[in-house]
């Protein structure tokens, strides 16, 4: 994820864009749930209520997807035991890779119907008969759907699966595992990972601090603290020295593709609570290098696609995605890319940088606090790895408090020599 949780015991208070108080209240009478909170705030004239579940895609068994089917019976089981159809309205949840989150929303009216649906999806999935095995086959179909959509998806899946040498976990094995998706392993996920310590509820909108408070003790004061599902993934470290290179031939390329993976260990450290705002700035500066030394300066790429993602143990990945212009052979290319981050810091990077980086990271979580479903992202992006939710003001108060020097020492970590994993892809017809 692009963000990352910062504790605070009891309460955050801070200001918003709107120059409007803005609390995270964290609601003490919540049953067995690992934890709930409300975000009251007037900037929205609505309520919505996130379950998030704090397993994945990472978590799934030997089947890649199993998550994610979960998620669909789980959903519109609620809507049948609730609204009595289950395809009364479109699906209202998302499998990321760590966690996988259910969004029901309405106005301030509608705030006890919105609880009953995110208590039911806790309930062990109950739909009309053939209802659940029709659901196997819609979620294949939209999984090759997607695979049509973005057909590099595939070598993405290859480097991680060499980086991490595994096909589970931070890697997967998505579309060849689509025959092995079955129910019963849907409901053993659901009954092993759909448990209440597993579990964050967070109520945000136009909701009074009180009235949320009696609502969740009321639809979630009887849940029980269960066994918290062991997190294997956490523990998937490629070896440091590895430099994996795999060479592919394939029609289903448009043009010649280098995918590029990297990992870093941050073995001093068991969390990135305290990493968040350092890490933003910092990807930022580095993003920016990239982009200028690959696409405007280096003629030899076509299209660049960098992301970056921080777990909760303060694990970092990078990927690069690289499309190559016509007539730049495979090797010239890795071997641009190996220079440029060879070279990457050779120039220090300047207070200039930095700040620019910090008031572009600013402006965007400012923005967030104004739009409803960057704001709800924002909410769970860090609440999925358990940690307290953040608001968009007080990361944009972490950024402005980072120093330079932890800026600077962040990227040198990120870009000291670590494992790798690189697919050439070659498009042949």
């Amino acid at each position: 994820m692009r963000a990352v949780g910062f504790f605070l015991s009891s309460l955050f208070l801070i200001t918003g864009g709107a120059g409007q108080a803005q609390s995270v209240i964290p609601l003490s009478e919540k049953g067995g749930l690992h934890a709930a909170y409300v975000v009251p705030t007037d900037v929205f004239d609505r309520v919505d209520v996130q379950l998030i579940v704090l397993s994945g895609a990472y978590d799934d068994p030997e089947a890649s997807g199993t998550a994610h089917l979960t998620e669909h019976l789980a959903a519109f089981s609620s809507d049948t035991a609730i609204l009595r159809q289950p395809r009364e309205r479109d699906l209202n949840a998302s499998t990321y890779d760590v966690s996988t989150v259910y969004t029901n929303s309405g106005t301030p009216s509608d705030v006890e119907m919105l609880m009953r649906l995110s208590r039911a999806v806790l309930d062990t999935p109950s739909l009309p008969a053939g209802f659940a095995e029709s659901e196997i086959d819609i979620v294949q179909r939209e999984t090759l759907l997607r695979e049509r959509q973005s057909p590099r998806r595939w070598l993405k899946r290859i480097a991680l699966q060499n980086l991490y040498g595994t096909l589970r976990g931070r890697a997967s094995n998505t579309i060849e595992d689509l025959p092995k998706l079955s129910l019963e392993k849907a409901y053993q996920f659901h009954k092993q990972h759909y448990v209440p310590s597993n579990i964050t509820l967070i109520v945000s909108g136009k909701i009074e601090p009180d009235t949320a408070a009696e609502l969740v003790a009321r639809y979630f004061g009887d849940t029980k603290h269960s066994a918290v599902p062991e997190k294997r993934w956490l523990d998937q470290k490629p070896d440091p020295r590895l430099r994996s290179v795999e060479r592919i031939e394939s029609s289903r390329l448009t043009r010649d593709t280098m995918q590029y993976a990297k990992f870093v260990d941050f073995e001093d450290r068991s969390t990135s609570i305290d990493m968040q705002g350092a890490f933003f700035i910092t990807t930022e500066v580095l993003q920016s290098r990239l982009t200028n030394a690959l696409y405007f300066e280096d003629v030899k790429f076509l299209g660049v696609n960098i992301n970056w993602y921080m777990a909760k143990n303060a694990d970092v990945e990078l990927i690069i995605d690289l499309q190559l212009m016509p007539g730049f052979s495979l090797d010239a290319a890795h071997n641009s890319l190996q220079e440029t981050m060879a070279n990457l810091l050779d120039e220090p990077i300047s207070r200039d940088e930095i700040n620019q980086a910090r008031q572009k990271q600013v402006v965007n979580a400012q923005n967030a606090a104004r739009r409803p479903a960057w704001f709800l992202s924002f909410l769970q992006n860090v609440a999925a790895d358990g940690f307290p939710p953040i608001s968009p003001s007080v990361l944009a108060e972490m950024m402005t408090n980072t120093t330079d020097r932890e800026v600077i020492d962040l990227a040198n970590s990120i870009m000291r020599s670590s494992a790798t994993s690189v697919i050439l892809a070659k498009k042949v017809e």
